[in-house]
């Protein structure tokens, strides 16, 4: 072999999953900071506005008023404008969205000192949430189009603990920045008579390296995204109104949709009650004191960071969906167990695995929304249940207490020598337990009928996995009109220049029985084949392939090149027909016994370019319409991304001398390991 191939540098390999390598990640690293700071920020501001209009106020009757008004106001662009908010997230670029919501909050903060009266501070509170809802969900949609399936729990997981979790940090800066008002006041009267201003001031701050931070981001949309960006009619009042309603046509009709949005909603209205109710428990139930409800929330916490921290060690275990609602139920029935505690301690102790279950189902529902909505209804998803979290919260706030308060303070129950103590705070507590039940039964059902309704995959056990193989074997895949057939055929020459035996084979056909069904697949006048039926003609074809003609070149040491295998049938049966990639990897895994390629080499080329290169009378795949052909372009890049061991993706455009050139590279590396493994065997 050549002493070129010997200086060919080694593919990639598999890239770590573990919390470290994600906030080491060069876009989410600067994603998480822009949160962390913001998030921060926000809480500050969050503050400081109420602090500012209690004081407005004046007295202390006016000043409750004031703060009602503006937590009002940060509540009602849920309602008003939460619909729109997702079409927009969905129609516009993320980054630019996110920016703008940013620049555009930081000024109003900055400018909220120099308002007149209440009515100007409630206006920019509006306008202000109005911002978040576009930018949370522009986040939220964005985050499976920058990290990997694998890190999409951890990822999930960091955004909730930055989000939530920088609330107490942020009421002490509130606090240390007013006691520096104070303290400069005595110099600068101006800082003296307003203690929120520097709060503010930081917060604008904030949200300025925010979205310093998201303008050096990549935040892609994918191939399918992009074709419907170009398709959809201009942006108007009707067409708006529209998009809105078909995201809610799609969260009605996609049953796991359904399921974790309601146990999302329901588990931000656990929290409620606990936050709502926690103050009147630990004071009037358990007799702890104004530092009982400190201890509650401390134990709820620990717990709910816990959950967050604990998706990737317990879906080793447990499947997604089945975690999704036995936290749920796991969360409901410590909440009873915390509502008939009599002591403070042993409700605490309840509170920590009831935190536990919150944050499993907050992190899990997130993760699986990411995981199998599609790129385009994405942003009217996490838009619908960012707003359908807030409302829930803020009903708990208010329903909770006055459930408490109309089942009244206590009914005393004897049972033999024992009281019972049945609160209204008990009650109304165990209510919202029994809430969390209902909804997790109900996602429970709606998963499991689901699963019933997916193919239920394979069991049988390829026997010819782990055998040693003298040959290489590399494929090649990408969109219609790629270049497939002409690289295989530049590579095989190349091969041969090295002094390789090369077999140059194809999908489906490659023998008599698969170009026979390879003529039926994809002749035009097969007409529609049913998706399941067109995945086992291919698994059919290559499990032929594989025994006849595959098998038989490696245990002669040959270098195997086939146009299309395994990688094929994932991105175009099962993402793009939708049968799902367990599924098909399952079927494929029993067809061929386990072969897989040493080297994948995807030729990545957009779609419609691919097809105007494809031939003029398209065959039965080809004559699909380019939305398909889009899926199957981004699943295949999805693929690529999470196996980088073995995929090599490289650029299609330009000349096929160009594209060969690039091809070289990683097949020589694939080359040179194969020829040194058969050296050491001898």
């Amino acid at each position: 072999m050549s002493r070129a191939v010997e200086e060919i540098p080694e593919l990639p390999r598999p890239q770590p999953n573990g919390l470290r390598a994600l906030l080491t990640h060069p876009s989410f690293s600067r994603l998480w900071k822009a949160m962390l700071v913001s998030s921060l920020g926000d809480w500050v501001g969050f503050v400081a506005v109420a602090a500012l209009v209690a004081r407005l106020g004046g007295t202390a009757a006016r000043g409750g008023l004031a703060v009602a008004g503006v937590m009002l106001a940060r509540l009602s662009p849920s309602v008003l404008f939460g619909p729109f908010a997702g079409v927009f997230t969905d129609r516009f670029d993320r980054r630019k969205l996110m920016v703008s919501a940013d620049i555009a909050r930081g000024v109003l903060y900055a400018s909220m000192p120099f308002m007149p009266g209440l009515w100007a501070i409630f206006a920019l509170s509006f306008v202000i949430e109005c911002l978040s809802l576009l930018w949370t969900p522009a986040k939220d949609a964005s985050i499976p189009n920058m990290v990997s399936r694998r890190q999409l729990a951890n990822a999930n997981s960091i955004g909730l603990v930055t989000t939530y979790g920088t609330l107490p940090l942020g009421g002490a800066i509130f606090a240390a920045l007013a006691g520096v008002s104070g303290a400069i006041g005595h110099g600068v009267p101006y800082f003296k008579h307003a203690p929120e201003f520097l709060a503010l001031w930081l917060d604008a701050v904030t949200f300025a390296f925010s979205a310093r931070m998201v303008w050096g981001l990549d935040l892609r949309q994918n191939a399918a995204s992009r074709l419907r960006a170009r398709s959809v009619p201009k942006l108007n009042l009707r067409s708006a109104w529209e998009e809105a309603k078909e995201g809610y046509r799609f969260l009605g009709e996609h049953v796991l949709v359904r399921a974790m949005t309601l146990g999302i909603v329901l588990g931000f209205g656990a929290v409620g009650a606990v936050i709502a109710l926690g103050p009147i428990f630990a004071r009037f139930d358990v007799h702890a004191g104004a530092t009982g409800f400190g201890y509650l929330i401390t134990a709820f916490g620990i717990g709910m960071g816990a959950g967050l921290g604990l998706l990737n060690v317990l879906t080793r275990f447990v499947e997604k969906d089945r975690l999704f609602y036995g936290a749920m139920l796991g969360s409901a029935a410590c909440l009873f167990g915390l509502a008939a505690m009599r002591s403070i301690a042993l409700a605490s102790v309840f509170a920590v695995p009831m935190g536990v279950g919150v944050g499993l189902t907050w992190v899990t529902g997130y993760t699986l929304l990411q995981e199998n909505v599609e790129d385009e209804f994405r942003g009217r998803t996490f838009a619908t249940l960012t707003i359908s979290a807030r409302m829930a919260l803020f009903l708990a706030l208010v329903a909770f207490p006055l459930l408490g308060a109309a089942a009244g303070l206590h009914h005393f129950v004897h049972v033999g020598e024992h009281v019972l103590d049945f609160s209204g705070t008990r009650i109304a507590l165990w209510t919202a337990g029994c809430v969390v039940v209902f909804a997790g039964l109900w996602s429970r059902r709606n998963l499991r009928r689901m699963r019933l309704a997916r193919p239920r995959p394979l069991t049988i056990s390829p026997k010819l996995r782990h055998e040693p193989r003298p040959g290489v074997f590399v494929t090649f895949e990408g969109v219609e009109g790629s270049g497939k057939g002409t690289q295989i055929e530049l590579a095989a020459a190349y091969a041969r220049e090295i002094g390789c035996q090369v077999l140059v084979t194809r999908e489906p056909g490659g023998t008599d029985f698969g170009d026979r069904l390879r003529a039926t697949i994809l002749d035009p006048a097969t007409g529609r084949v049913d998706a399941r039926a067109e995945a086992l003609l291919f698994a059919a074809a290559r499990a032929q392939l594989v025994t006849h003609v595959i098998r038989p070149a490696l245990s002669e040491g040959k270098v195997v090149l086939c146009d299309r295998f395994v990688d094929s049938s994932l991105a175009y049966q099962g993402v793009a027909r939708g049968l799902g990639e367990q599924d098909v990897a399952k079927l494929n895994d029993w067809a061929t016994q386990g072969l897989t390629p040493d080297l994948v080499v995807l030729l990545n080329l957009d779609p419609e370019e691919g097809l105007s290169r494809a031939a003029q009378d398209p065959d039965r795949i080809e004559a699909e319409d380019l939305a398909f052909h889009a899926k199957v372009s981004d699943a295949y890049l999805r693929i690529a991304e999470e196996n980088p061991e073995r995929f090599a993706v490289i650029d299609a455009h330009g000349s096929p001398e160009e594209v060969h050139q690039r091809v070289r590279i990683a097949l020589g590396a694939v080359l040179r390991r194969g020829t040194e493994g058969r050296a050491g065997a001898t």
